[in-house]
């Protein structure tokens, strides 16, 4: 597996990934809008340069938010997840981050347990926060001192 940058060519492959992984799929115009300055975003590559897993993320001053993070359907729970959020955070720091952020559905109890892994706490809740039809979730909020 490997990490390059993503560009805008990739989001048809990106698109795809994360309506397959996320019964709350982004919708395209979200990614097409997430190629500005202070974003930054990045793809997982597998061995036949075959677009696997993402990540879209922000640096504003010394603050990085995580905006979404994806790993391909069939290739969850192989550590990918773990290396894309590890990247992020090396990135990050590269760029000058002292903080991280991030925001994730409070019934995704499989990724809480990755970011609580990695060093995230637990900072809040956004009660109802995620809409998507007639469905709200509470939104936990998250971040690491890096």
């Amino acid at each position: 597996m490997k990490i390059e940058l993503l560009s805008a060519d990739d989001i048809a492959r990106i698109v795809q990934i994360e309506q397959q992984a996320n019964p709350y799929p982004w919708q395209e115009s979200a990614f097409s809008s997430s190629f500005a300055d202070s974003y930054f975003s990045y793809k997982l590559l597998d061995d036949n340069g075959q677009i696997q897993g993402f990540y879209f993320a922000q640096l504003i001053l010394e603050q990085l938010e995580l905006f979404n993070i994806c790993i391909a359907t069939d290739m969850q729970g192989k550590g990918y997840g773990k290396a894309l959020l590890q990247h992020f955070l090396q990135e990050g720091r590269s760029r000058g981050a002292t903080e991280a952020f991030l925001e994730v559905r409070s019934s995704n109890h499989s990724a809480i347990a990755l970011y609580e892994k990695c060093g995230f706490s637990k900072t809040g809740i956004r009660k109802n926060y995620y809409v998507y039809a007639d469905n709200k979730a509470d939104a936990v909020l998250m971040s690491i001192v890096m």
